[in-house]
């Protein structure tokens, strides 16, 4: 929350670790916390989604991001200012995958959904694409290198479903990536061997 201590921090990584790159900012709540998901904090690790604004009522937003929203003031400076201190680092600039975008959104009630309301939720991943572009296009305009999607809950699922949800609001994003010359990474922790291949496909 605090863009000198995130400046500070990064630069030490950089004098310890002397990487090829480094992510300005590791934290997957940043677009939910602008879009009304509640946060926990916690003295030593990014914060935590602890409420679900579309839990009890399942109406699509239409919120946009601008870069005044929430913490993007500050991860855009942070990026600005290591750009410059140290122009010789690819920056790495991390979105919140769409589908755990949705998830920090509708709760654990979109694994049902998926079953129940499918074209709802593909509704809702595609709106949470275009609002990760959104986020996408305000890191590279501060100078990031790399714009990385970074999606765990893609583990979660089959490759049947990844490619029902995600290959097409996927493939999507990382058009509009490639189309600023810009490369991308697609990151997914947990067990997702099972969908690498889809992955790969958009």
């Amino acid at each position: 929350q605090d863009v000198d201590k995130l400046v500070e921090c990064l630069l030490e990584a950089e004098a310890q670790y002397a990487p090829d790159g480094l992510p300005v900012m590791f934290d997957l709540q940043v677009e939910a916390e602008i879009l009304g998901c509640d946060l926990k904090w916690y003295p030593n690790t990014p914060p935590t989604v602890c409420s679900h604004p579309l839990a009890s009522d399942f109406t699509i937003p239409t919120k946009r991001l601008t870069r005044e929203d929430g913490r993007i003031p500050i991860i855009m400076e942070a990026t600005r200012r290591l750009k410059e201190a140290k122009p010789g680092i690819a920056l790495y600039g991390l979105v919140c995958g769409p589908f755990t975008l949705a998830s920090h959104l509708r709760g654990t009630n979109i694994f049902m959904d998926m079953y129940d309301q499918p074209e709802k939720v593909k509704e809702l991943i595609n709106y949470c694409e275009e609002v990760v572009s959104e986020y996408a296009a305000f890191l590279m305009e501060a100078g990031c290198d790399v714009i990385g999607a970074v999606d765990p809950l893609v583990s979660q699922i089959s490759p049947l479903s990844f490619e029902q949800f995600l290959t097409e609001p996927f493939s999507a994003f990382f058009d509009k990536v490639r189309a600023q010359n810009v490369p991308s990474t697609f990151f997914v922790c947990g067990y997702a061997t099972k969908n690498i291949p889809a992955m790969c496909q958009t």
